[in-house]
């Protein structure tokens, strides 16, 4: 289980549950690093200044505010640690609002909001509360040396806690100029034609249903790529076959896994290694067992005993 990023209490009136704070999302983005294309080592960021080109030692780097005018008023990190908000474990709820009434824009990162050990009951009753009023609270929270305005709602079997952006963060439409174009009203026949097609696709959001494509197939190519670069006399993996699975077996593969074991030793054949889940065991280990059951390998059967090429990969001449 993941360590909680926050520790503290919720507070409502004089009611407070002790509290952790986890990460609800965990992002998945294909991450590369830089490689120095020679010898493939990785590349290394230096702190260089811009006027000498001599690499700046850490503690020579300090921060800079930059004005309009292209100047810079430097500060320490002790000067901006006397701005930090004094450190607080608690959430307290000031204000609870509609739901609708928060605009999408304002909601920035998710946290799931769990109860302490021994708070379950307060926990459950304040779940209940927020369901039964439908309503969100409003609060504030240190995290990370830096104030949040938060906003916690009941979620599934809990509560969650979204931090929000203030609004001198949102970005107006009103600083748009495409926006400020009037456009003509849509006749009734295209705006009903638009319905049509809208409830002809209408459904309920179900988010397992979408997938990140353009990742996994980018996850596929790598993984391609690396077994065709994998050096000489490396271990590979046992290629998984139709029938064989490298999750847990189910009953039914568990009991069509069995049978075929039984009917192995009925015709004398060798079965798959003891140790391990039910796999089809790796082509080389085949080879041995037919070597050793006295099936003999011809020059055919070597052949195909090679491992097949990658999906879209050629083999090479």
């Amino acid at each position: 289980m993941s360590r909680p990023v926050w520790v503290g209490s919720l507070s409502f009136g004089l009611v407070s549950v002790p509290v952790r704070l986890y990460s609800a999302v965990s992002p998945a983005q294909v991450q590369f690093h830089l490689l120095h294309d020679a010898d493939g080592a990785r590349i290394q960021n230096k702190r260089v200044c811009s006027a000498d080109g001599a690499e700046v030692p850490y503690e020579h780097v300090v921060k800079g505010y930059e004005l309009e005018d292209g100047r810079h008023v430097t500060v320490t990190r002790g000067e901006l640690e006397a701005f930090d908000p004094d450190s607080s474990h608690v959430i307290e709820l000031e204000e609870f609002v509609e739901a609708v009434e928060i605009d999408p824009v304002y909601y920035d990162t998710p946290y799931h909001l769990v109860p302490a050990e021994g708070a379950e009951r307060a926990y459950s009753l304040l779940v209940a509360t927020l369901q039964e009023a439908g309503r969100v609270g409003i609060g504030r929270f240190v995290l990370y040396q830096k104030g949040h305005l938060c906003a916690v709602r009941p979620h599934g079997r809990g509560l969650l806690l979204s931090t929000l952006h203030y609004a001198e963060e949102v970005i107006s439409q009103d600083s748009l100029a495409e926006l400020a174009l009037a456009g003509e009203r849509p006749q009734e026949r295209e705006l009903e034609a638009a319905l049509h097609l809208v409830e002809a696709r209408a459904t309920h959001f179900e988010p397992h249903r979408y997938h990140d494509v353009h990742r996994e197939r980018l996850l596929a190519f790598l993984e391609r790529r690396a077994a065709r670069t994998r050096p000489r006399g490396a271990e590979r993996r046992p290629v998984v076959h139709a029938g064989a699975t490298a999750e847990p077996p189910s009953r039914s593969d568990l009991l069509a896994a069995l049978e075929r074991s039984v009917a192995a030793l009925k015709a004398g054949q060798p079965l798959p290694p003891e140790t391990g889940s039910l796999r089809l065991r790796p082509q080389a280990m085949a080879r041995e067992a037919r070597e050793r059951s006295g099936a003999g390998t011809s020059g055919s059967t070597a052949q195909k005993s090679q491992p097949m090429e990658d999906e879209g990969e050629k083999p090479s001449s």
